[in-house]
């Protein structure tokens, strides 16, 4: 099952300013960043492990601050200039080094560099007992999400346990679980996959600021799926069904009950599905349909369906759609209605067998002109092959044909078909058999003789 995995993109700008924010700076140094976020950030921080961090000192401050002013013209070359001049600097300290690695990651990030922005977190990291743990861990996640945009899942792994084995389990959020279930999905690990999903299900539901999404019973629909848990996606599915009414999630209901032996309930959503008018745009799905009437015993409701689909063009006139409509009809009963839509298969597939059939239904209504056209498409269909069942079919043709010939007077026509069907004939059974046709044809024909005079 194809999934549509999310992530949030990191907010880079926000995490670099609450990291400046959150810093102890010089008297009177400005603090880059204000608002909701980075007061958010702050409070996070203060639930942390307190480190002792050193003080920004006043050079440094004006280098930063310079760099600051560059980013925010977006004057990047100069901003790297001046980070790397600072950063070239053995005066400075391992807090100064932090914050001018956070700017380069600001950087990095407004330039769509994802690896120079892992790069320049992985750097601060090399100083994190200078900055606050809370920081230091929030650094940590987004290096998680980060290896994940650029697909390499065991080191964003690695960054996401070591992010929860440290966070306090309530500021784990719903988000933070929904993230790392998509990471262990696309792991393939799908047990846990589910484990972090359904914990973020039921945190949400626990909460009422906070709305369950879809997409994450869809991850677990996948996960659940890609174990072979078939009960478990059917009980998926039924949520999605009755909280987010998608026509996919109908037939995929459908399917699943299918697989699980329960064929009526699985006939009874694809029909419903169908009713609402979901499968008009998937043919395959529409002549599934058909043929559940079929199954279900209702081979006139089949017909309907094809014809419906035909005269909305909602499937193709295809050879094996236009049998399938001929084959509702034939038993149905309704052998007229039958022949149009048989006669159009067989003649884009040049189907021996199906002429056959159609010649036969010809005579049941005795429309005998057309049954002896189409045992001649018969013979053509099998003159040359060698398999005795397709001889066995041109000896019925040939005898179908002689008998319609009768039927008609033609009795001279009627002659050369049993003549064909007896040198077709292969043992005695089949010989004796066309004899008595024969036979039959010259009293019908002394009996006419009779009757006319002539």
């Amino acid at each position: 099952m194809n999934m549509i995995k999310t992530i949030k993109s990191l907010p880079m700008a926000v995490a670099a300013a609450a990291v400046l924010a959150a810093l102890p700076l010089p008297s009177g140094m400005p603090v880059f960043g204000e608002g909701k976020a980075f007061a958010q950030e702050q409070s996070s921080a203060s639930q942390a492990k307190t480190r002792k961090v050193p003080a920004m000192t006043l050079n440094a401050h004006k280098q930063i601050q310079k760099a600051q002013e560059a980013m925010d013209a977006k004057d990047y070359a100069t901003a790297k200039e001046v980070l790397s001049d600072l950063l070239d600097s053995t005066k400075i300290n391992d807090y100064e080094r932090a914050v001018a690695w956070q700017l380069r990651a600001m950087i990095s990030y407004e330039e769509d560099d994802t690896r120079g922005t892992i790069r320049a977190y992985e750097q601060i990291l090399q100083y994190k007992d200078s900055i606050p743990e809370a920081l230091e861990l929030n650094i940590v996640y987004g290096l998680a999400q980060l290896y994940y945009s650029v697909e390499n899942y065991d080191k964003a792994i690695a960054y996401v346990k070591e992010w929860e084995s440290r966070t306090d389990p309530s500021l784990i959020s719903v988000n933070h679980l929904v993230f790392i279930s998509q990471l262990y999905y696309t792991r393939n690990d799908f047990r846990k996959s589910l484990e972090y999903i359904y914990r973020a299900i039921h945190d949400a539901e626990a909460t009422d600021t906070v709305e369950v999404k879809e997409q994450w019973y869809q991850l677990a629909l996948s996960a659940h799926w890609e174990l072979g848990d078939f009960t478990k996606v059917r009980d998926v599915l039924e949520i999605l069904l009755i909280n987010w009414p998608q026509p996919r999630y109908w037939t995929q209901l459908a399917a699943v009950y299918q697989e699980l032996g329960d064929e009526t309930t699985s006939y009874s959503l694809t029909e419903a599905a169908y009713k609402q008018g979901f499968l008009d745009d998937k043919p395959i799905q529409i002549v599934n349909v058909a043929q559940i009437q079929i199954a279900r015993g209702a081979p006139i409701k089949c017909a309907w369906v094809m014809e419906r689909a035909f005269k909305d063009k909602l499937v193709q006139k295809d050879a094996k759609n236009l049998r399938l409509l001929g084959q509702c009809y034939m038993m149905a009963n309704e052998w007229a209605k039958a022949i149009d839509p048989m006669i159009a298969s067989a003649k884009l597939e040049s189907d021996g067998d199906l002429w056959l059939q159609i010649g036969q239904v010809q005579m049941q209504l005795d429309r005998y002109k057309d049954a002896i056209e189409s045992f001649e498409q018969v013979d053509k269909a099998f003159l040359n092959s060698k398999d005795d069942k397709a001889q066995d079919k041109r000896l019925t043709a040939a005898m179908q044909q002689g008998t319609a010939y009768t039927e008609l007077k033609e009795f001279e026509a009627a002659h050369k078909a049993f003549n064909e069907a007896l040198k077709i004939a292969k043992d005695k059974k089949d010989k004796n058999t066309v004899r008595q046709w024969q036979n039959y044809l010259k009293a019908e024909e002394a009996r006419e003789k009779m009757l006319t005079g002539r």
